[in-house]
């Protein structure tokens, strides 16, 4: 890993630090001057807006700019540095910011999953931005296409796609969903936005496909049986796990993270490698209500989880042993019993959505061959 990165990446930095840094230090020095400027004439030239967000950043009318000699050192202020432009796509903007939105969730869990985020965590990161940004371009191309054709697209579908994001993404939380985007530096409004872009690229990708001929009733229940699982409840889902919790700081004054996490992991090896039972290491190391009881923790809703730890927890097998991951308040290890999941809505139910899968999934080769032609007429600029 390059030693730029080795230094922006230290352990200390906080996750939407990394994300920042992975967005800055891969820019070039001429694009990372750039920023989005709102070029509407009834806004005062002193004004320049946040990128998509709509905050202000207002610097001293020129007309009333006072000299370097008359001004005080107290009021000498450096220029803030507003949104800066990820990519252009025939001149359209993609923001940072909306880069970052997207990276968070993936990051929040890979911090979690690499405590001691090493080279396999910046490599996932990386990877991870790296498909963001593709995907985004793909978006401005297909809502060009969409807004040359006149589409328009209602409050209500929006209403509905930002609800779905919460509950599939963040467990229902709303709270945890706004955290998110406060996390990210994004704005409600500024998500609605990306919301309906989204909406944009759905429709012009359904009216492709539509002109397919219709999949069959074996096509059909063959995607539903490979895709079913995607439309399941996830806030009824319920777990059986034993949890070892190792706090960030012990109780020895000399205690520090790094020796916790040193801790954590001779833990999991000596469970993994079968020299000491889990109940054993609990009840002799663990930090919580249920150590006593060998770390049997009662059924817990994927909902009073994190988002991030609900994602490792549930994705992994009874009898499986994860971790340590890592959160704010320490490192746990979990051995995972029993998963009792929320089961998927009849075809009935999503009959619609599954017939859209299954033209999309017959016509790929066919869509992936035209936004290629999209972007080829179009003008592409990276600078992430």
């Amino acid at each position: 890993m390059p030693e730029a990165l080795k230094i922006l990446f230290s352990p200390p930095m906080n996750i939407r630090t990394h994300i920042q840094a992975l967005l800055i230090c891969t820019m070039p020095l001429s694009a990372q001057g750039q920023s989005i400027v709102d070029s509407r004439a009834s806004l005062p030239r002193a004004v320049q807006l946040h990128g998509d967000e709509g905050r202000e950043t207002v610097r001293p009318d020129e007309s009333k700019r006072i000299s370097p000699k008359e001004a005080p050192a107290s009021r000498v202020q450096p220029q803030r540095i507003v949104n800066r432009i990820a990519a252009t796509v025939n001149g359209r903007p993609i923001t940072a910011n909306e880069v970052s939105v997207r990276l968070m969730p993936i990051g929040a869990q890979l911090a979690a999953q690499y405590p001691k985020q090493g080279p396999e965590f910046y490599k996932q990161l990386a990877l991870a931005k790296k498909n963001i940004i593709e995907d985004l371009v793909e978006r401005e191309l297909l809502r060009n296409e969409f807004e040359g054709m006149g589409g328009v697209i209602r409050d209500s579908l929006i209403d509905q796609e930002v609800n779905r994001t919460i509950l599939t993404t963040f467990n229902g939380d709303r709270s945890a969903f706004l955290k998110n985007l406060s996390l990210s530096g994004m704005t409600i409004r500024a998500f609605r936005e990306m919301t309906k872009k989204q909406l944009q690229v759905q429709i012009m990708r359904a009216s492709k496909y539509d002109q397919e001929i219709p999949p069959t009733p074996e096509e059909i229940q063959q995607e539903y049986e490979s895709t079913k699982e995607q439309y399941r409840d996830l806030t009824k889902d319920k777990i059986k796990f034993k949890k070892i919790f190792i706090p960030m700081l012990g109780d020895d004054s000399a205690s520090t993270p790094e020796v916790q996490l040193n801790l954590a992991e001779l833990i999991a090896k000596e469970i993994k490698s079968k020299n000491a039972t889990f109940e054993e290491m609990a009840k002799r190391y663990s930090k919580d209500l249920y150590a006593e009881k060998g770390g049997d923790w009662p059924v817990t809703e994927r909902s009073t989880l994190s988002p991030e730890s609900a994602a490792i927890i549930f994705g992994a097998q009874p009898g499986e042993i994860i971790g340590p991951l890592v959160d704010s308040t320490g490192f746990t290890i979990v051995l995972v019993e029993k998963k009792e999941l929320a089961p998927p809505p009849p075809l009935s139910a999503i009959k619609e959505q599954i017939d859209i899968m299954a033209r999309n999934k017959r016509s790929n080769e066919r869509y992936k061959k035209w936004v290629e032609r999209l972007r080829k007429k179009a003008i592409v600029k990276i600078y992430i």
